[in-house]
């Protein structure tokens, strides 16, 4: 059946006119359809199989409702954009899809109806009436669409996030955007959503409500991440803003017209707020909560903040509003003191607990260490039909690794298509021949050297990836000035933007970090080039990976070789992923790290490189790209 699609004189051969054959993708959409059947299995699809042809395709032809999950918003806009109207074209067929997103992205009618007459609209003249405008026209209500940027921070005062939504009690429930989009959803045969919408469906349905409707099926896309999503979405976290929100909600009901004694608590709230998450100033970035305050101590400050929140309901229970908002906001109360108090708390050993400080925001929280258990209990027993694919998810020890992270049974099926790309042809991987251990403070100064000596042999046209912010900071300062092309770093604009410029100037470099590593596409002359400053181990003094490595030693494995290799490989496949697009691609991949020779594991990591020449001469490099 999928020959007369995918074959060399399939329908996609006739209706593409630049079609290129892949065995690969008819393969995969056979055990695609296969798997629809209720089974489950594992795709490692390299990176031009056409992956998203040969799961879309074969989940439409099921008749089967069929949720698709992906870990980026580009491969989200991809797949509802691009990919599903091509396919209704070539098949002659309408495919009912709807894309979902998580609340903050649609406008909320109830908040703007509370807020249109408010300073908001008072700062910018004509931004109320550009705002009502496209509220009589648009369908969806997606801010995505609208005349101002999703950046806007306004954006935060009309949306609402799961706990300021009022749900059914809310007076405009049946006009809401996200009630519409979810009974179109009822109707729709394939649900495209984002890995964390998934998560908040999974953990609500067992109090009985639903995000998704009912399905029979789901696909999940960069797959590789599922983990990392369950451990964040299945947490708890309380911050400054969160509680800030809450008080400006409270506020809110009074019109601005607040009494003496009202003042008097919202400040004490604030002080004593301010005090609590003051304890975390000191950090950068993520820490783990029992290094920064003791258990007893954090305990008692928590207990502070939460009397105060209390003082809140008294002024709820006054108010002139509805029932339904006076519950809402009572709700949110107990949920913060609970939350807090558990955090606090720091008692139950299946979670990681840990504090993080992104600019103004404080965050504490914990998150539980054992993905495949949640994913035991709230999945795999009610949906039987269930794809995972990647373009990285084995590690040499055939899914060995993601089987055990995600709950899978070592039996459970898994296949590796390999990339159509001629690696050999297209791509050389150099691995300078003497380079200090990252560890030490004589290594940012030669990888500075080697970047150069690179940069000027790629003529820019290079994206490097570095394992740290710190890094990327440090060896950018040393590189950027003596380059004769232009400079990006990761933090300077937002990242599209970064990524459109980069884009745009061929010969430009690009220094990021974290996000970059993944998830971008940029084909062509513009990223001849990817260097990695080092191997993308986690940070082994991260909360999460530190009681990861404790769970597994106390299960009597290996943390290293077990957890820590086997994620620093499918990151480090990720980051390489970034340099052949296309089949025209051709460039160069540099890692900067001596451990691939030096140390022992040097050789697992090696093994799951893409399969190209490997060369410790820089005159192959400098061959390279004079020949091509």
């Amino acid at each position: 059946m999928f020959s007369k699609i995918f074959g060399s004189q399939g329908l996609l051969a006739k209706k593409l006119p630049n079609f290129e054959w892949r065995p690969a993708q008819l393969e995969m959409a056979n055990r695609i359809s296969q798997a629809l059947q209720g089974h489950k299995i594992i795709v490692e699809a390299g990176t031009g199989t056409g992956k998203t042809f040969a799961y879309l395709i074969p989940a439409f032809l099921s008749g089967k409702k069929v949720v698709i999950s992906t870990g980026t918003k580009s491969l989200q806009d991809q797949l509802y954009y691009k990919d599903i109207p091509l396919i209704e074209r070539i098949l002659g067929k309408k495919l009912r899809a709807i894309y979902l997103k998580g609340r903050r992205n649609y406008i909320c009618l109830w908040r703007w109806q509370q807020k249109r007459q408010g300073r908001l609209f008072l700062e910018q003249e004509g931004l109320f009436q550009t705002l009502k405008d496209w509220l009589e026209q648009t369908e969806m209500g997606d801010i995505a669409d609208a005349p101002l940027s999703p950046e806007w921070p306004g954006w935060t005062e009309l949306t609402a996030s799961a706990e300021q939504c009022l749900g059914q009690n809310c007076p405009l429930w049946h006009d809401c955007f996200i009630t519409r989009l979810r009974l179109e959803a009822q109707k729709a045969q394939l649900i495209i959503v984002n890995h964390y919408l998934f998560m908040a469906d999974l953990a609500i349905k067992e109090k009985g409500g639903q995000v998704i409707p009912r399905y029979e099926a789901i696909i999940f896309d960069e797959a590789h991440q599922l983990e990392e999503t369950v451990s964040e979405y299945f947490g708890l976290q309380v911050s400054n803003f969160r509680i800030e929100d809450l008080i400006k909600d409270v506020c809110r009901l009074y019109e601005g017209r607040l009494s003496e004694s009202m003042k008097k608590v919202t400040q004490d709230i604030q002080g004593k707020t301010e005090r609590f998450f003051g304890l975390f100033a000191h950090i950068k970035g993520r820490e783990s909560l029992s290094r920064i305050i003791t258990s007893p101590l954090l305990e008692k400050q928590g207990e502070t903040v939460c009397r105060a929140i209390d003082n809140l309901e008294e002024f709820i229970h006054k108010a002139n509003t509805s029932s339904e908002i006076k519950e809402n906001l009572t709700a949110r109360i107990e949920r913060i003191k609970n939350e807090l108090s558990f955090i606090c708390k720091m008692a139950e050993p299946d979670y990681a607990y840990w504090a993080e400080k992104k600019k103004r925001n404080v965050v504490i929280g914990c998150s539980p260490i054992r993905a495949d258990l949640i994913l035991q209990e709230k999945l795999y027993p009610f949906v039987k039909s269930i794809i995972f694919t990647s373009a990285t998810l084995n590690t040499g020890d055939d899914f060995a690794f993601f089987k055990a992270r995600l709950g899978l049974p070592q039996d459970t099926e898994g296949i590796v298509l390999p990339s159509p790309f001629d690696y050999q042809k297209q791509a050389l991987l150099y691995l300078p021949p003497s380079m200090p251990d990252p560890n030490t403070p004589a290594f940012p100064t030669a990888a500075a050297k080697e970047i150069l000596k690179l940069i000027q042999l790629s003529q820019g046209r290079a994206l490097i990836l570095f394992t740290s912010i710190q890094n990327m900071k440090e060896i950018y300062q040393i590189v950027a000035p003596q380059m004769p092309y232009q400079s990006f770093i990761q933090g300077e604009y937002a990242p599209h933007k970064l990524l459109a410029m980069f884009k745009q100037d061929i010969h430009s470099v690009l220094f990021a970090t974290a996000s970059f590593w993944e998830g971008i596409d940029v084909p062509g002359e513009a990223l001849s080039c990817v260097i990695i400053d080092r191997l993308p181990f986690a940070v082994p003094e991260d909360p999460l990976v530190k009681t990861r490595t404790e769970v597994l030693r106390q299960m009597g494995k290996n943390p290293f070789w077990d957890y820590q290799i086997p994620q620093a490989i499918i990151t480090l496949k990720q980051g390489l992923g970034r340099l052949i697009r296309h089949c025209e691609d051709k460039g160069v991949m540099a890692i900067l790290d001596p451990r691939l020779h030096t140390k022992s594991y040097g050789k697992r990591f090696l093994n799951n490189l893409p399969p190209c020449k490997i060369t410790q001469d820089l005159q192959d490099v400098a061959r390279f790209f004079k020949s091509h």
